[in-house]
């Protein structure tokens, strides 16, 4: 009996010691996505908005893009029938 709590024991350390190692690293992979997704997400607004082409979001090409998001916003929401 001694010897099964001790494999059960030796067992779940390991996996208790799995879950630590590799937690982090499954949470820097979603950081890395998340962070591609964004700069994806500027690269596109800073293409559609830039009409100067200065690099940059002037203050009316900014509340132009935000204007578009509310509306999509609304949009959405009233698809989803809130």
């Amino acid at each position: 009996m001694k010897k099964t709590a001790s494999k059960i024991t030796l067992i779940a350390t390991m996996f208790a010691a799995a879950f630590v190692f590799a937690a982090p690293s499954v949470h820097a992979a979603d950081d890395a996505a998340k962070a591609e997704k964004k700069k994806k997400q500027q690269e596109a607004a800073l293409k559609k908005y830039d009409k100067n082409k200065n690099g940059k979001l002037d203050p009316d090409e900014e509340a132009a893009r935000k204007a578009d998001a509310e509306k999509a916003k609304a949009k959405k929401k009233k698809k989803n029938g809130n």
